[in-house]
């Protein structure tokens, strides 16, 4: 049975996020009511609080946020987007395709969606909407896209569901290539299937010079991928180490190499990656407050045995969680739901004998699909605010995008060597 404490606090919680109290404080002020309606010490909760934020596997936050924060101000993105143009400018709808390829490419620096969506939607909707696409198509293709950001790696989510749930992040992190990949292939087959329909204008053909001088321009931002996943795979460092050297490599790719970021430049991104990593790990602390008091009230297994008594099958459980997910995915940051639901989830599916890695990619493809859907999808709401897209239009337009993402989630959810296969092969089976 939950005690009476609990049933308060969760109250409290639930009134808070509904009132859009940042996560951090409601979580905080909920585990402190907690608290003062039982026995423990207010001692416990300054302890749980440090020592879930002292952790060397969370430093790859912070570092990570930097190098997206390097790329966006040292001039890589653009560099992207001439090699993604490089790659497909010569067929119809080719600008629909580049924003596609551009955030497969960016995602494998930067792991943040909404930063991912500033920065196409800036550069590539503009383009689009001179060569004659619907602003709200353009702008709701930006925001789909880029939600593969989080999904491959390296991704700022993962490394937060993988330290809060004790999960290798370097099998989390290289679990989402491949459904990385499928949510890109999926949005470049509902364009390619609606670019005569919609008169799409065709692209121009890339001369063999332009292409190399493309390829040229990207080779070395196209690098930081390849160090983060080559130097986790091969055991030269950690996943914060790697983390670090793509922070470094960003860094001396902007500022010495293309010479964009200026002294002024190397501030905001700093200022920036301190502001983000603070929410995060505020966050993350009083996280570790909550999943000790998950754990004290046995919440866990008060939901296993009530699952157990519902459903012995892990497909019914994975549609039942998948549903919540999305559901609660409408009204709630991908942070929040990381805090809130994984602790109560990755205990359940564990029993039922899902692999952890495996669900943790696909409660991530849950949460990016929930960037997308009002009225909280983050990831949208930057891209509209950009664009000046009004939000009828701009929602009529991303339908599409999500029934493609939702069927990723299923081939993902149901098929588990799409997540697994990466991971066993780097790794060995788990």
């Amino acid at each position: 049975m939950i005690s009476y404490p609990f049933a308060l606090m969760s109250i409290f919680l639930v009134i808070q996020l509904l009132l859009k109290v940042p996560i951090g404080f409601a979580l905080g002020s909920s585990c402190l009511i907690y608290i003062f309606l039982t026995d423990y010490p207010l001692s416990i909760m300054a302890q749980y609080l440090t020592s879930y934020m002292n952790s060397f596997t969370l430093l790859a936050i912070p570092l990570f946020v930097l190098a997206g924060e390097f790329m966006n101000r040292g001039g890589i993105t653009q560099r992207l987007v001439r090699m993604a143009n490089a790659l497909v400018g010569f067929i119809r709808g080719a600008l629909a395709h580049v924003t596609v390829i551009t955030n497969i490419l960016m995602a494998g620096i930067s792991g943040s969606s909404s930063a991912d969506a500033a920065a196409t939607a800036l550069i590539l909707v503009p383009q689009m909407e001179k060569q004659g696409y619907p602003r709200a198509y353009a702008s709701a293709l930006s925001a789909a896209a880029a939600t593969i950001g989080p999904i491959i790696p390296p991704s700022i989510h993962m490394v937060l569901i993988g330290g809060i749930n004790e999960i290798s992040i370097g099998r989390l992190l290289v679990g989402g290539i491949i459904p990385g990949f499928l949510m890109g292939g999926s949005m470049m087959v509902y364009t390619a299937l609606v670019v005569k329909r919609r008169n799409f204008p065709m692209g121009t053909p890339t001369q063999i010079g332009e292409f190399f001088a493309a390829l040229k321009g990207a080779f070395l931002p196209l690098l930081t991928p390849i160090i983060i996943i080559a130097g986790m795979t091969s055991g030269f460092c950690t996943p914060t180490e790697a983390a670090a050297l793509a922070a470094i490599y960003t860094f001396v790719l902007g500022f010495f190499v293309y010479q964009e970021v200026k002294g002024l430049d190397l501030r905001q991104a700093l200022l920036s990656a301190v502001k983000i990593t603070s929410n995060i790990m505020i966050i993350v602390g009083f996280a570790g407050v909550f999943g000790w008091i998950l754990i004290s009230e046995q919440v866990s297994n008060l939901i296993i045995e009530s699952m157990e008594a519902f459903t012995k099958s892990p497909v019914v459980l994975l549609i039942i969680i998948n549903l919540i997910l999305l559901f609660m995915g409408c009204f709630l940051s991908t942070t929040s739901l990381i805090v809130i639901f994984s602790p109560l989830f990755f205990p359940l599916v564990q029993k039922y004998g899902v692999d952890p890695v495996h669900f943790g990619v696909v409660m991530m493809l849950n949460l990016e699909i929930g960037q997308l859907t009002p009225p909280v999808g983050i990831t949208s709401f930057v891209v509209m605010d950009i664009t000046k897209t009004p939000t009828t239009q701009f929602f009529k337009e991303t339908v599409p995008f999500i029934i493609g993402l939702i069927v990723v989630l299923g081939l993902a959810t149901y098929i588990p060597d799409i997540v697994l296969l990466i991971p066993n092969l780097v790794f060995g089976k788990g």
